[in-house]
């Protein structure tokens, strides 16, 4: 059943032509059809945390978004919604196995459930302790037991930036304690949100200006401290190592080779993140895969001229198009290798765009925060330098309602 409702999904997309354009509306009152069938997962981008990611529409007092605004209107239409902290800098394999298990602690260690008595806070194990506990939520898939239910359980994932690199590593690389299987067997669909899946220059130029490279791994104690401090103040966690979330959003990293010592022009070095961790393809488990571009249209618009041009005109100049920090080819992950070359994906691919009111003047498009936190022209009451905005429409609640809307009219 799975593997027909994925095929169908599939070719309805298909139909819609331009990959399936989403094209995002204001109204942010109006529920998905239904909840979906299995529980929902966010994965949270870099320098994030589950506090600080995933806000709605409503400007608070202090002019942040309302935080966990997603979560909550989501659970109001009835979907079960686990959006778990990770760290906030720490690579893709890191933050992967944290999002699966993340333990009370100060230290990494502590942290990744390796110290004495771990005491497990967070992440897809808990979720699973706390869904299955519940006899109502059993009962909707037919679970006799809390070991079925922990043993047989499923998520649907919406991921952003990189949380969509962790994820994958979770789904490929960890495995379920209650199953025994890799967790892709738990894993139902999973929807990225400007991925950062291939990486992006905007880390090879950091990098780069840096000189981090000239260091054993391209290890920096420059920005393991600045992200040491940062990251204590946001998870309160004593971890110097940050620098290796830059490295692991790098394009060698993801593209290339994980082995930052080895120049692949002229050496066999170990393989990269991509190659290492593919998205599982098993016919026997089919999963519904996929990914949402976006891209700034008008990078002269108030709300991305300030804040997004240093970054978008780095992208632009050595990817192409992109939403200030990903690019799109990046987003697509139609393939694994750079641009158009290496083995085919098995995602979807689609575009996310705002919307306008006067075909004269198009949405400016979406910055890579969009999904996340960031003043988007469309959002009501959006003026980020006195502009008239009122001709154009988005809302990221909006956005996620038709996201899950589309799982569960699908059956997932």
């Amino acid at each position: 059943m799975r593997a027909l409702a994925t095929g169908l999904l599939a070719l309805a997309l298909a139909a819609c032509g331009d990959s399936g354009v989403l094209t995002v509306p204001a109204p942010v009152d109006t529920p998905s059809a239904k909840a979906t069938r299995w529980p929902l997962l966010l994965s949270h981008a870099w320098s994030r945390t589950a506090g600080t990611a995933f806000q709605g529409d409503q400007k608070q007092p202090g002019g942040e978004y309302n935080r966990y605004g997603i979560k909550a209107a989501l659970e109001a239409d009835g979907v079960t919604v686990f959006q778990p902290d990770k760290l906030a800098y720490a690579s893709n394999e890191r933050r992967g196995q944290l999002l699966y298990k993340k333990c009370a602690g100060r230290t990494i260690n502590e942290i990744l459930c390796q110290g004495e008595n771990p005491q497990v806070v967070d992440g897809v194990y808990k979720a699973t302790l706390d869904y299955c506990a519940v006899p109502a939520q059993r009962a909707r898939h037919g679970f006799g037991d809390e070991a079925a239910c922990q043993q047989g359980l499923q998520f649907n994932i919406i991921c952003h930036s990189q949380g969509c690199a962790d994820s994958r590593y979770m789904l490929a690389a960890v495995k379920n304690e209650f199953s025994g299987k890799l967790m892709y067997h738990h894993v139902a669909s999973w929807t990225s949100l400007a991925g950062a899946n291939k990486g992006t220059a905007q880390a090879d130029v950091v990098l780069e200006l840096l000189a981090v490279c000239l260091n054993d791994g391209c290890r920096s104690a420059v920005l393991d401290l600045a992200f040491g401090v940062d990251s204590f103040s946001k998870n309160q966690a004593l971890i110097l190592e940050g620098s290796e979330s830059v490295v692991a959003l790098s394009r060698k990293y993801m593209l290339h080779t994980t082995d930052m010592n080895c120049d692949p022009a002229t050496t066999t070095c170990k393989p990269s993140f991509n190659a290492l961790y593919p998205l599982p393809e098993d016919p026997a488990h089919p999963i519904l895969y996929q990914t949402f571009s976006g891209r700034i249209e008008n990078i002269n618009h108030p709300c991305y001229a300030a804040n997004d041009r240093l970054y978008w005109e780095i992208v632009m100049s050595r990817e192409g198009d992109n939403d200030g920090n990903i690019s799109v080819n990046s987003q697509m992950m139609t393939t694994y290798g750079p641009g158009e070359s290496g083995p085919r994906s098995p995602v979807i691919a689609r575009f996310i765009s705002g919307e306008s009111l006067l075909p004269s003047q198009p949405h400016p498009g979406l910055n890579h925060m969009a999904y996340n936190d960031s003043d988007v022209p469309g959002i009501a009451g959006v003026s980020c330098a006195g502009e008239d905005n009122s001709m154009f429409r988005f809302s990221r609640v909006a956005l996620y309602r038709q996201l899950i809307g589309e799982l569960a009219a699908a059956g997932y």
